[in-house]
């Protein structure tokens, strides 16, 4: 009875609640209002329209606002949903949005054509070195369909990563919906609805496709049928999801996990934070959990309460929103982790870590958190000025509120020139780094490529060839415009060998900004060829010897689908250009927080034939 007390007392205080219907005007307001009249981070009102009221209601239960909606009594989060969402009387279409294939299997295709995850090799090095892919080809790219998603979501397209196989492109879209659709004439053979909108890539192996969702659930599907075979949920935490990529490699299935827990941090009224990233492993057949490696081992602890008398805890963060490379000479996977939320430091914050493959233990962990920041990156939204300029409620190890310097671009193993094998990772702090994987992720050199910054510096991934690393840079911001460039980095020396900058963007006829010339993707590198996309919706290709010029596609406009829809394409960010046998893939459309232009399109380019 004792220990009921202050629970009773608790509940004597809460005030009793007004008689009749809940206003749902001013529970937005009180809840709501502060972060979706933003026009960045949250949708806006407008925005949440396009989902239904059920859609909304379900969010606020047990999705992205679980956290702030937490108090509130089902009439009242009703009333959120019925405000916000669809009228009940307007027809709501949450189809696929899909023309079957007529003639049942894909052709076939060369195994020399696939492109089967986040890169064509679980090393990460998005190469593909074949001498018949000449700039002259790329210089005469042509659409060959295009196939615009129906918008479900309220952000509108999430540039997902493509996959290539067996003359099937694949991709997962934050309408729910993952596709099938046939590489050379984009009908589809099969699509799946998941529970959660969907931000990874799609990544197979034999006849087993995987991927995940921002609900935290991974799934196993039958890459023929699209029959689902299991589903795991690798994170209960509040805000915990997967906007990173997974990797399939030999029968293991290897998961980043992130939170949107940063975000919820702006509101002083909620406890902060508790999260920590994780590496998980998962049993390509079954689903089952091998291993789960959190990257804060310890758990967080009471620090204290802010300025409204609300708990604080820590050490609390370092998520992983990247992707995972396999490194199967010396049995461990790279990760590159994000910052810390809340204190005390720990190592892992903005570090490298090479896993064991087989048990998730720690082989070392190489911490590269800016040295200008004293070495430690203790941040989330709520540092930030524009938000608050006091920066109460962010870490009072950090009182100037800088940080967010994650390595969000997945590191890579890359064999250079001189048969040297070295770990390549990017930082959004616009450094890059050659680490040495046989002396603990010792650093060999460095290289500033970019100014770095919040949404600056590299930001989705990275290639190599064995000569040069592509590094991209967005740099954007605080007004969301970007001072973009792509700089090739000698892998031997860390010296630039070329660097394209001040280039200038297409915005005529799109909002400026967010339209811009910040290089949002990860690069290609297929033959002679450097492929990259631009902020402004543009597919551009660099000589990869030296930078110069190759061709530019504005993908930033209005496409007739092969499904029957219309559709429109905006900024190329996340997912990077896929080159498989005689196309080039990409999904055009990166509006996540509102800092790109939206869109909604899969485009397939075809490749003019090679000279003989």
């Amino acid at each position: 009875m004792t220990r009921l007390l202050p629970l009773l007392a608790l509940l004597v205080l809460v005030p009793a609640r007004a008689d009749g219907p809940p206003d749902g005007a001013a529970l937005f307001a009180a809840r709501c209002q502060g972060c979706h009249d933003l026009g960045v981070l949250a949708p806006t009102r407008e925005q949440l329209g396009r989902l239904t009221v059920e859609e909304i209601e379900a969010a606020l239960w047990h999705g992205t606002m679980q956290e702030h909606a937490n108090g509130l009594t089902r009439p009242e989060r009703l009333a959120i949903a019925r405000l916000l969402g669809r009228p009940d009387d307007q027809p709501t279409d949450r189809s696929a949005g899909v023309t079957a294939c007529t003639d049942g299997a894909p052709a076939s295709a060369p195994a020399s054509s696939a492109w089967p995850g986040w890169s064509r090799d679980n090393r990460f090095t998005r190469h593909l070195d074949d001498p018949a892919l000449t700039a002259v080809r790329f210089a005469g790219l042509e659409l060959a369909w295009a196939h615009p998603f129906p918008e479900h979501s309220a952000f509108s397209g999430a540039g997902n990563a493509v996959a290539v196989r067996d003359g099937t492109v694949y991709t997962g879209n934050l309408n729910h919906w993952v596709y099938a659709l046939d590489a050379a004439r984009g009908c589809a053979h099969w699509a799946f609805h998941a529970e959660g909108r969907v931000r990874s890539n799609v990544a197979l192996e034999g006849d087993t496709l995987v991927f995940g969702d921002l609900l935290a659930n991974v799934y196993g599907l039958d890459a023929r049928t699209g029959r689902l075979r299991w589903r795991t949920r690798v994170d209960w935490t509040p805000g915990a999801r997967i906007t990173g990529n997974v990797t399939l490699d030999a029968g293991q299935v290897f998961v980043p996990v992130s939170s949107l827990e940063e975000v919820q941090a702006m509101r002083m009224d909620l406890p902060c934070c508790t999260f920590r990233g994780a590496v998980v492993a998962l049993d390509a057949a079954t689903g089952e959990v091998r291993w789960k490696t959190h990257t804060i081992e310890q758990y967080a602890e009471y620090l204290g309460e802010n300025d409204m008398g609300v708990a604080r805890f820590g050490p609390s963060g370092v998520p992983v929103w990247s992707g995972i490379a396999v490194d199967r000479k010396r049995g461990v996977v790279y990760v590159g982790n994000g910052n810390q939320f809340t204190e005390p430091r720990v190592d892992e914050s903005d570090a490298v870590m090479a896993l064991d493959i087989a048990t998730g233990a720690k082989r070392w962990v190489m911490s590269l958190a800016p040295v200008q920041m004293g070495g430690a990156d203790i941040y989330h939204l709520a540092c930030e000025a524009w938000w608050d300029e006091e920066r109460k409620n962010c870490s009072p190890e950090n009182p100037e509120g800088h940080g967010d310097r994650d390595l969000g671009a997945p590191p890579l193993l890359v064999e250079r020139a001189d048969g040297r094998e070295i770990v390549v990772a990017g930082s959004k702090d616009g450094m890059l780094y050659a680490l040495d994987p046989d002396a603990a992720g010792q650093v060999l050199w460095s290289v500033r490529v970019g100014r770095g910054g919040e949404a600056g510096g590299i930001e989705f991934g990275i290639a190599a060839d064995g000569r040069y690393a592509y590094a991209p840079v967005t740099d954007i911001d605080i007004d969301l415009a970007s001072r973009g460039s792509l700089t090739a980095v000698d892998l031997v020396t860390g010296e630039p060998a070329w660097r394209v900058d001040d280039i200038a963007p297409r915005c005529a006829g799109k909002p400026t900004p967010p339209c811009g010339n910040g290089v949002a993707t990860p690069p290609t590198v297929a033959g002679e060829v450097v492929l990259v996309g631009l902020l402004d919706g543009t597919l551009r290709g660099y000589r990869r010897d030296d930078g110069s010029a190759v061709f530019v596609l504005d993908t930033a406009q209005d496409f007739a689908g092969v499904n029957g829809r219309s559709g429109h394409g905006g900024a190329l960010g996340n997912g990077g250009p896929v080159v498989a046998g005689d196309y080039v893939y990409l999904n055009s459309g990166f509006n996540i927080l509102n800092v790109g232009l939206p869109g909604n399109v899969l485009l397939a380019y075809r490749l003019p034939a090679a000279a003989r």
